[in-house]
């Protein structure tokens, strides 16, 4: 799940940080591609290329699993070379760059990053590895600690909105 960091949010999610473990710090370009098949918009897919220091990784992402969170199946690959334009080669489409700064921490059995996103601001987003939807609520229960309203749009779909 993630949310905005607004100002009053901003002072609870330090003090978690502050009793978290830092992991790392890292860039993030994310390019996201429409299918020349079917309109991910409608079927609540993605593909996208990931730059992440030296990692380059092709992810799809099928549609979210719930109504609550943004759970959903991933699929990724290592990949390296002209992936880009093997994609386009194939008739996938560029649709847009998602850029980001993540700083990443873990926190109980939480994972939570602090992302800067180009033309966003900053968001807040905690994981937890399961295979469970039980655990959700896990997150939940945090959110409602720290105040946070939840956001299920992807970055893609904020920035898609944004440039409407």
């Amino acid at each position: 799940m993630k949310a905005k960091i607004d100002r009053y949010s901003q002072g609870r999610i330090d003090q978690i940080i502050k009793r978290a473990e830092f992991l790392q710090e890292k860039y993030e370009e994310d390019i996201y591609f429409s299918s020349p098949i079917r309109d991910f918009k409608e079927t609540d897919e993605a593909l996208r290329v990931r730059y992440s220091g030296e990692n380059t990784i092709l992810t799809y992402k099928g549609p979210k699993l719930d109504k609550i969170s943004k759970s959903r199946e991933e699929f990724e690959a290592f990949v390296s070379g002209d992936i880009e334009e093997i994609l386009q080669k194939l008739g996938y489409r560029m649709v847009l760059n998602v850029r980001k700064k993540r700083r990443v921490y873990a926190y109980r059995e939480f994972t939570v990053s602090i992302d800067d996103v180009e033309d966003l601001g900053e968001y807040i987003e905690v994981e937890l590895k399961s295979d469970n939807l039980q655990d959700i609520k896990k997150i939940e229960d945090l959110f409602n600690l720290l105040f946070l309203e939840s956001e299920r749009r992807s970055y893609l779909e904020l920035l898609l909105f944004k440039k409407k």
